[in-house]
Formats: structure tokens, sequence, C-alpha cells
């Protein structure tokens, strides 16, 4: 931990971990580049200056003969030889002791010279490189014959000081180039780690304020395409969550308004029951409803915590959707009788889905309720079967009113009425059409509704069909 102008760097965060790791990772790179291109020049470049070596010891050897079956002075042979070829030339003789120095030095004549143990061979023509310490020195060696005799061998000495400066000043260049490298590259990391780590900070702020009880929050969708995917996932996932809450706070709203009404009317009919020794029977009769209200209500409630569960979970088998209409309408003939309210359901075809009956067949009742309710006296509901593009629409169309086209799609949303005296008169909760809703969502179906002019309300309920199970199984 360091602290900069009061604000405190995490080096252990992501950010300088990644900034660390690039910043280490550029340094070996450059270093291993930098020492591989160092290596290589050099060993280029005295390679090169062993062949010189070699070719310049060939042309030295035969002038060197040459010279000294003219009787020409050897050692003015060897000077003038050594300093073309820009080195000192030595004559060795069979025993390796000097026999000239191109130098002119004459305390080395008949002195024996110290030769690497590469250069022992006298027979063999052999250039090395040898590091002095200070300097570098090339050592060539070539036998020497005279009129086809063996006549020792000629040592061509060459110092490399201004080869080994300018590999000194490459290795310099090359080290200097290599160190901006890194720096330019450690900047480039921190800047990406910097990249990655932000989005991800931002996430971890939200997240924290989620937590604290903030739930509207979103961050910048920027950066790379997956931060942005990550982003954009976590700002849906956050608006789902307020959504959901506000959804929650409105339903616990709405369930308290709803339950007041019954309780309120429950206590006002018990009090004149109790200041009355003798309960009227429309007293009682009110009672009742209230209470049978208030049964539906909680009935209903209990229904959707069931559904709003996550970890519910249904048995789906095939069914035959007529069949599962005929027992719905089985259920809803005696209210339709009572309100002579006539069904008419029309053939349904051989059209087969999966999902769970008992949870269909609610679905389907609650429906039919609401259109029985909705139908006037002596009205009709149609009731009818359409297969499209693989899927099984159930249509329910009443003759009642219909409902106005702003507000079809809050048809299903919980405790919503179109009509809220002729609901609350019917006794509904406004919660039939969010079951129904619901149950479809557990089938991979959905619920549509359409109300023309001058008519009344169209509801489909649309689940994927199936082909008919094999009978023979």
């Amino acid at each position: 931990m360091f602290w900069l102008r009061d604000r405190v760097i995490n080096f252990t965060s992501l950010r300088w971990r990644l900034g660390i790791s690039y910043a280490v990772m550029a340094i070996l790179v450059t270093a291993l580049l930098t020492g591989m291109a160092v290596k290589t020049s050099m060993t280029i470049a005295l390679t090169s200056q062993q062949e010189k070596a070699l070719s310049a010891i060939n042309g030295i050897t035969d002038a060197f003969a040459h010279s000294l079956t003219l009787s020409s002075d050897p050692a003015q042979s060897a000077k003038q030889l050594g300093m073309a070829a820009g080195g000192r030339v030595l004559w060795l003789g069979p025993d390796d002791r000097v026999r000239v120095d191109g130098y002119g030095e004459a305390g080395l004549s008949g002195q024996a010279f110290p030769l690497p143990s590469q250069l022992k061979d006298p027979e063999v023509k052999k250039a090395e490189i040898y590091d002095t310490g200070k300097s570098w020195a090339a050592y060539t060696s070539a036998p020497l014959k005279i009129a086809g005799k063996s006549s020792g061998r000629l040592i061509l000495v060459q110092d490399l000081s201004a080869l080994r400066q300018q590999y000194v000043q490459l290795q310099q260049r090359l080290w200097l180039l290599g160190g901006v490298c890194s720096i330019l590259v450690t900047a480039m990391g921190l800047f990406l780690a910097n990249s990655l780590s932000s989005p991800l900070e931002r996430l971890t702020r939200a997240i924290g304020r989620i937590r604290a009880g903030e739930l509207h929050q979103s961050v910048p969708a920027a950066g790379s395409r997956e931060m942005i995917c990550l982003a954009e996932t976590f700002n849906d996932m956050a608006a789902r969550i307020a959504q959901l809450d506000e959804q929650r706070r409105a339903f616990i709203a709405d369930a308290a308004h709803e339950l007041r009404t019954p309780l309120a009317s429950l206590q006002a009919l018990a009090e004149g029951m109790q200041q009355n020794s003798s309960p009227q029977t429309g007293e009682l009769e009110a009672f009742v409803r209230q209470t049978e209200r208030l049964g539906r209500l909680v009935g209903s409630l209990l229904l959707l915590a069931k559904l709003d569960n996550p970890e519910l979970q249904i048995i789906p088998v095939p069914i035959k959707a007529c069949s599962l209409l005929e027992e719905a309408l089985w259920v809803m003939k005696p209210l339709a009788a009572e309100r002579q309210v006539k069904l008419e359901m029309k053939e349904a075809g051989e059209a087969w889905i999966e999902g769970d009956p008992d949870w269909l067949h609610q679905a389907l009742v609650n429906v039919l309720g609401n259109a029985v309710y909705y139908t006037p006296t002596g009205g009709r509901i149609g009731i009818q079967t359409e297969i499209k593009q693989g899927q099984v629409h159930v249509v329910i169309e009443d003759s009642g009113k219909g409902v106005p086209m702003e507000v079809l799609t809050r048809l299903g949303t919980r405790f919503f009425r179109p009509s809220t005296a002729r609901e609350r008169s019917s006794g509904g909760s406004g919660l039939g059409l969010s079951i129904v809703k619901d149950i479809l969502r557990l089938h991979n179906g959905r619920l549509g509704f359409a109300s023309p002019p001058g008519k009344g309300l169209t509801v489909r309920l649309i689940i994927p069909e199936i082909s008919p199970p094999d009978q023979n199984l």
C-alpha cells in the first residue's frame, strides 16, 4: 500500500498487478531481444574478421616466401606485409621461436612465442580471436614453405580495438533503444490494465450501491467487446432488479389496499351484528360475501407466490387441446347458466400441446370466468382453437363491452382492473389474468389480447404445438 496526495494506491489491485506484470514482461523480453541482437551482431562481425584474417594470411605467406627467394630483407618484408594487413607479422621457426618480428623488436628474436592452444598445430591454417581484457586481438597462423620446404609458420597479430569499440557502442545503442521500448510497452501495459480494471471498478462500486439499497444503477458500456457485453448485461440486470423491487412494493401496497376493504366491511358487519341481538339476513349474506371475497383474494395471492417461486417445476405431458377445453367448459357451465350466458365451442381439431394439465386447467378457468363475468345476460362466449406457425392459439371471445385500446397492454398486470366499479361488483381482485400470464410463461407460451371497437374482449392463450404422441408406445 502506498500513499500519494491523500490517495491510496493499492499495489495488490488488478490494475497494478497487470501493470507490473506487463512491465516485468517488457523488461525481460527487451533484455532477451537486445542480448540476442548484440550476440548475433558480435558473432557475425567476429566471423567476418576471421575470414578476412585467413584471406590476408594467404597473401602474406605467398608474398613473404617470394621475398625470401629473392634474398630480400625478411624483417622489412614482414613489416611491410604487416602494415598492409593492419597487423604484426611474426615468422616462427619449427621450434616456435621467433626468427623475424615485423615490428623490428630485436628482443623477441630467438624467443619462444607463447601460442594459444588452438594454434599449436603448425600445419593447420587457423584464425582465432581472443579477449585481452581491454581489447580484442586476432591471431592467425599459417604454415610457411620456402622452395617447397617447410620453414615454420607465419603469425599475423591484429589489434581489434576499433571493432570492440564499435561493438560497445552498438550494445549501448541497443540497450538504450530497448529501454525506451520497455518504457513504451510498460506505459501501454498500464493503459491496457487501466482499461480492463476501470470498468470492473465501476461495476464493483455500482454493485456496492445496489447492496446498500440504491437499486437504480447503470454503468457506461465502454471498452472491449467483452466489457461492453458485461456492462450491458449488468445494466439490464440492475434495471430488472429495480423493476422487480418496484413491482414488489406496488404488490404489497395493492395487496394491503385490497385486503383492507373486505376487512373493513367485515369489521363493520360484525359491529352491526354485535349491536343487534338478532342479525338480519341481509347482513349475514353480506358478511358471507365479504369472507368469500377475502378467501378468493388470499387464494390468488398464495397462487401467485407459488408461481413466483423460481424453484417451481412443472411435469409436462402431451395434452389434446380439445380435451383440456372440454374439462374447463364443464366447470364453467353452471356459472354460465346462472348468468344466462351461452358458451359456443367450435371444433378444436387434433391440436396437441405439452404442459401440466392442472396449471393449464387453472389458466383456462380464469379466462373463461372473466369472460362470463364481463358478458351481459343473454350474451355469448365463443371458444375455438387455431394452429398458426407451430403455435396453438386457444381463442376466447366474449360479447361484453370490451376494453379501451389504451389499457390493453396493461391487462395481466397484477391488481389492474380496466373497469374498477364493475370488477369490484363481481368480486374480482385483478389477479386472475396475472395468474394466467405466469402459467403460460411456465409453458413457454404467452397471453394476447384484442378488443375491436364495438366488440368484446378476445383473449388468446398461445402455447407451442407438439406432434401427436405415438399411440403404440
